[in-house]
C-alpha cells in the first residue's frame, strides 16, 4: 500500500505563501470560493471554546501521557477543527491526528457529545472516515500516477491551510502546520499511550 504523508518541510513549503501574503491562483480561487459559498460565525467559535468536560479530559490523560494543560489545550484545537468541518472538503491530515484522537475520546462519551452536537451544531456531529472504496479509489488513483495523486493531495492539503488561516488565523495555523507535525507525529503519539 502506497501513502501520501506530507512531511513538516512539505507542510512549511506549503505554509509559507500564507505568512507572506503571496498564495498560489489555485489556492486563491479555492479559499474565495470557500469564503462565498460558507461562512462561519464567529459567535458560535466563541461558544463552542467555552465548552469543556472533566471526564473527556480525564479520560484523555488517563490514555496519553499528557498534562490536564496539555489536554485541555488539544480539546481547544479539537473544538476549533470541529469549527470549521462544517466546511466541505476539511479533512484531517496525518499531522492533525492528535486533534482526532480527542475526537474519537469526545465521541466516547456518547450522551455528552450528542449534548454537545445538538448545542453548537443543532445536530449530530458525525465522524466520518474515508470509506472502503474511497480508500480504494485513492489507492488506484496513486497506482495510476503517483505524482498527479500527490499534488492533488497537497493542493487538498493548501486549501484546508487557507480555510484555517482564514477562519482561525495565523497562530493556528502555525500550532497545527508547524508545531504538531513534530510535537504529535505517528510515532510520538504512539510513545505518549499509556
Amino acid at each position: 500500500m502506497v501513502h501520501i504523508v506530507a512531511t513538516a518541510d512539505t507542510v512549511a513549503v506549503h505554509y509559507k505563501p500564507f505568512l507572506s501574503g503571496s498564495v498560489s491562483s489555485h489556492a486563491a480561487a479555492s479559499l474565495l470560493n470557500m469564503t462565498m459559498t460558507e461562512t462561519l460565525e464567529k459567535e458560535q467559535l466563541q461558544k463552542l471554546l467555552q465548552f469543556e468536560n472533566e471526564d473527556m479530559l480525564s479520560r484523555f490523560t488517563d490514555m496519553y501521557n499528557v498534562s490536564e494543560d496539555e489536554a485541555r489545550d488539544i480539546l481547544k484545537e479539537t473544538l476549533k477543527f470541529l469549527y470549521i468541518s462544517q466546511i466541505p472538503g476539511t479533512f484531517i491530515p496525518d499531522d492533525l491526528l492528535i486533534i482526532d484522537e480527542m475526537w474519537h475520546n469526545m465521541i466516547l462519551f456518547t450522551p455528552q457529545y450528542h449534548e454537545f452536537s445538538q448545542q453548537h451544531f443543532q445536530k449530530y456531529f458525525h465522524h466520518v472516515p474515508a470509506s472502503k472504496q474511497e480508500k480504494a479509489e485513492r489507492e488506484k488513483s496513486l497506482m495510476a500516477d503517483h505524482e498527479k495523486a500527490r499534488q492533488d493531495y497537497l493542493d487538498k492539503l493548501q486549501t484546508l491551510i487557507s480555510v484555517t488561516y482564514d477562519h482561525l488565523g495565523e497562530e493556528t495555523v502555525k500550532k497545527w502546520f508547524q508545531e504538531y507535525p513534530e510535537k504529535y507525529s505517528k510515532q510520538n503519539i504512539k510513545a505518549l499511550r499509556r
